[in-house]
């Protein structure tokens, strides 16, 4: 700190310098303005989307309630028009006033039954009584003894005027509001025609039909609104015939005047909240049927979605503080990073380097520590090269001399057999031997192909055939397409020595060597197996654990230390094919030892050149 600089601004740059600080401040803002910007607009989107689909339903439902109306009124109509289909009623209309009173009692008592059928043969929804008056105002019939208006108040009455105006159409009418007396208690809408011969227009009845309110009640009724939903029907007049909810206060006049029009929907001011009108007006009627819906039932999920939105604001600050401060902290994944380098160099494993993706102290350890990782492959590469040098040493050594042992032993055999004048056997065992003797000499290729490593072990196995008077028996099972397949030279031979010596000579009775090759799933598999004395579990273990010492230990394998054969092949076939190379020990003992070899497939061996010369 400079002299003479502020404590306390000092420490404040101090901490908001450091790399937690920095890295928890920008998990705050990353986090915040990541849910501000999807919060505003997912909100915004489903705002819009809920809103407009409400609106849309409530539309549709509207046009619902409408078309049910009509329907409904449609049928109602065609029931008011029963006496047109008998002339005899309409001749009755126009004579009724010369009638005699025992005639106009019978024409009365035939509209009543007409009628009476009509309203009770099929039972109609909301239905209360009918009237039949005349067009003086007298009642003709009627479908019970209410009667309570006079002639005169039924000629003036508005309903009575407006259907005669009508001339023949339908009027649909709400309830009355007279003298309290034109309708039932239970009335909600009223039909009444005009039904008169078109040649005489003085003399008509007129037909009065009262309804309850059971259909607006059954039509109002949908799963799809809300329970604070209202309906309204209006009759031609913005008179109110039906409301879903009577206990409300009736919508002022300057509302009603905005249904104007066949169709609409807007937005209005409710009692306590804003409110989504639509209606639509009837067509066979003019009535109109409105649904009045509270903003906060269409915008109600939208709440939720805003609490949800906060909600998860409020974890994921939380979370983010958690794990800026536990696992966000910018120096411990650099040095995660170098620890997981480490371990994956004591194993060996130098493919992969440090990325520097830094300038500070840790980009420097990074860099230093990819040049000491390159130092110690360039080490260890160099120690590989003289270990190979000295295995090629040792394989020169093996295949200058054959193990003294056997050539003792063949030695004998060729004086005993010359003992007992065996000249054929003799002949035999000579030429195997002058075989191999030729085989190791004249080839000096490491790499030769699979049908000289088997005339090899041919020679070899008639030796040992001859030596152990056929106690082992030979067998080859290979591929035809394989034997110019490019292998290391001496591979055969110390296996098939081993299966000899390990498990064949020690057997009582006969046993069998077998050599099998073959491809299997692209790669060349070869099998050395033999049904000797095999090995324990403890003996199996410890040569496994030798085979995989073999290309790290720093000493070599005499020739004199007994087991480098299937130590030796192994090791070879190692340096050539690395993690691509299969080989397996397999034994138990009493049954046997089977030793597989397994490299990828390819046309020259996965890397070994052809001994073609191709």
């Amino acid at each position: 700190m400079k002299a003479g600089g502020n404590p306390t601004v000092a420490r404040v740059r101090d901490f908001f310098s450091r790399i937690r600080t920095v890295l928890l401040f920008s998990y705050f803002v990353i986090i915040l303005l990541s849910i501000l910007i999807v919060g505003t607009v997912s909100f915004t989107i489903s705002s819009s989307t809920i809103k407009g689909r409400v609106e849309s339903a409530n539309v549709q439902i509207v046009r619902q309630i409408a078309n049910n109306m009509d329907n409904d009124f449609r049928s109602k109509r065609n029931l008011l028009l029963a006496p047109y289909y008998d002339q005899e009623y309409i001749d009755g209309i126009n004579a009724y006033p010369e009638m005699s009173e025992q005639n106009q009692f019978l024409f009365r008592q035939k509209l009543e039954n007409l009628f009476l059928k009509s309203f009770n043969a099929t039972p109609i929804r909301g239905f209360i009584r009918f009237q039949i008056y005349y067009r003086n105002g007298e009642m003709l019939a009627a479908s019970n003894d209410y009667k309570p208006w006079t002639p005169v108040q039924v000629r003036n009455s508005e309903w009575f005027l407006r259907t005669v105006a009508k001339d023949g159409e339908v009027f649909f009418n709400g309830p009355s509001s007279g003298d309290g007396t034109t309708d039932a208690a239970a009335t909600a809408y009223s039909s009444s025609i005009l039904i008169r011969d078109f040649s005489n227009p003085e003399r008509f009845i007129v037909v009065r039909v009262e309804y309850g309110d059971d259909l607006f009640r059954a039509i109002g009724r949908s799963d799809d609104l809300s329970a604070d939903s209202r309906i309204l029907v209006l009759d031609g007049y913005n008179g109110l015939v039906y409301d879903s909810r009577p206990d409300a206060p009736v919508p002022g006049s300057r509302l009603l005047n905005r249904l104007d029009g066949p169709e609409g929907k807007f937005w209005t001011e409710g009692e306590d909240d804003e409110q989504f009108v639509s209606y639509i007006v009837s067509e066979s009627t003019g009535w109109k049927a409105a649904i009045f819906t509270p903003r906060r039932d269409i915008l109600g999920p939208i709440d939720n979605i805003k609490t949800i939105v906060i909600a998860t604001a409020v974890v994921a600050f939380a979370l983010t503080f958690i794990i800026s401060v536990l696992f966000g902290r910018r120096i411990t994944q650099p040095i995660q990073t170098l620890y997981k380098h480490v371990n994956r160099i004591k194993r060996g494993d130098f493919s992969e380097r440090v990325e520097i993706k830094r300038a500070d102290e840790i980009g420097l350890i990074a860099a230093n520590f990819n040049a000491m990782q390159d130092e110690l492959r360039n080490l260890i590469e160099n120690k590989y090269v003289n270990q190979i040098k000295l295995r090629e040493v040792e394989l020169a050594m093996l295949y200058s001399q054959i193990n003294p042992h056997f050539l003792y032993n063949t030695l004998d055999i060729i004086k005993a057999m010359a003992d007992y004048h065996r000249a054929s056997e003799i002949g035999d065992i000579a030429q195997a031997l002058a075989d191999m003797f030729r085989y190791n000499t004249r080839n000096r290729d490491e790499v030769v192909t699979l049908q000289e490593e088997l005339d090899q072990i041919e020679a070899y196995m008639k030796i040992q055939s001859i030596r152990f008077d056929d106690k082992i028996a030979y067998e080859a099972d290979v591929d035809e397409s394989l034997y110019n397949y490019p292998v290391l030279k001496m591979t055969l031979q110390p296996l098939v020595e081993n299966a000899v010596f390990h498990g064949l000579e020690r057997k009582r009775g006969k046993g069998t060597i077998r050599v099998a090759a073959a491809k299997e799933e692209g790669r060349f598999v070869l099998i050395v197996a033999d049904d000797g004395v095999g090995m324990s579990e403890q003996r199996l273990a410890d040569l496994r654990t030798k085979l995989k010492q073999s290309l790290h230990r720093e000493e070599a394998v005499s020739v004199a230390e007994g087991g480098i054969g299937v130590r030796n092949v192994y090791a070879r076939y190692a340096i050539q094919f690395g993690d691509r190379l299969g080989f397996e020990v397999n034994s138990r003992k009493g049954a046997g030892t089977r030793i597989t070899l397994s490299l990828p497939f390819d046309e020259h061996a996965g890397g070994l050149p052809d001994p073609s010369g191709r």
